[in-house]
This record gives C-alpha cells, structure tokens and sequence, in this order.
C-alpha cells in the first residue's frame, strides 16, 4: 500500500514538474519573440513597433529617427494597458499594422487607416484609440515623414479560471437586460 501511495505521489510530482516546464518554455519562447520584434531593423517598412500587454507598453522607433521621435505619455500609455486588462480572458498573441498620415505644417495626426487588423475587433479599436492620441516631436523642423507604419504586437493573457470568466459575462449580460 505505501507502495502505491508513493508511485502516485511520483507521478504527481513529475506530471506537475513537466507541465510548469512546458509553461517555462512558453514564457521563454515569447520573451525572445518579444525580443526580436522590438529589436530595431532599419530594413523594416514600419516607422515604429509597439510591444502592447495589459502590464507593458513598450515603443522602439525603426526609422527617420533624426527627422520624428513619439513624445512620451506614460499616463496615456498606463491608460492603454489598463484598458487591455478587460481583455485579459485568453492567450494570445495578435499583431497588426496601422498607417497614419501627418498634417505637413504641424505633424498632427490627420488620418489612421488599419493596413492588417488583429481580427479581434476589441483590440483593434484600443490600437486605433491609441494611436489617435500620439503627438510628435520634429528635431530638425521639418515634418518627415508625413505617413508611417506602427506595427503592434498584441499579448493577451489568461488572469482568470473559467469560471470567474463565466461568471463576469453572465453578470454583464444580466445588466443589459
């Protein structure tokens, strides 16, 4: 019987020993994916790369970067994340491109176009929303580029069991009743 009682506490202890290495994994793999996607490539086609999860708000700038730099706005860039954070019900990584053209006088944003959506309609309106709010430095006075690319990376992550996740859809559902 002791017998028993150990093999199964063995098996326990190694079946939970490789699924938090499988989890280790995947952290590690998407830390290094992260990584390379902030990692500064001037042969890129986006102007800037944003790294977007409910605790991280990251920009690294890939071209013009003697002609624009983004003026920084940490409580909007706080706000960005924490408005992700209602998201938070799955695990995903999305990345999608929108393109922004700029007044030639001031550099204020004049249009935004989605070039490749994230196909989930929540995080593509929060990207727009974002976006809409930058404002920009011209170091050398001149307004160039007066249309860029920004590439986001999305990263959704799972915070809840099921069943709090249940539980908050059914309450906001009952609410709009």
């Amino acid at each position: 019987m002791k017998n028993i009682k150990l093999v199964t506490l063995l098996l326990f202890t190694i079946t939970v020993f490789f699924s938090s290495c499988s989890t280790v994994q995947k952290r590690n793999k998407l830390e290094t994916e992260n990584k390379n996607f902030l990692k500064v490539d001037r042969k890129s086609t986006e102007t800037f790369r944003i790294l977007l999860s409910s605790n991280e708000y990251t920009t690294s700038q890939m071209k013009y970067t003697k002609y624009i730099k983004r003026e920084n706005d940490k409580s909007g860039d706080l706000y960005i994340t924490q408005e992700l954070k209602k998201l938070d019900k799955i695990d995903e990584v999305r990345e999608g491109v929108i393109r922004i053209w700029l007044f030639p006088d001031s550099g204020a944003i004049t249009k935004v176009r989605p070039i490749k959506p994230t196909f989930i309609i929540d995080i593509d309106k929060i990207i727009t929303e974002d976006i809409q709010r930058w404002s920009f430095k011209f170091p050398k006075g001149i307004v160039e580029p007066t249309r860029m690319d920004i590439k986001y990376r999305v990263i959704l992550q799972k915070k809840q069991s099921d069943d709090e996740i249940l539980k908050e859809v059914q309450q906001k559902m009952s609410e709009s009743n």
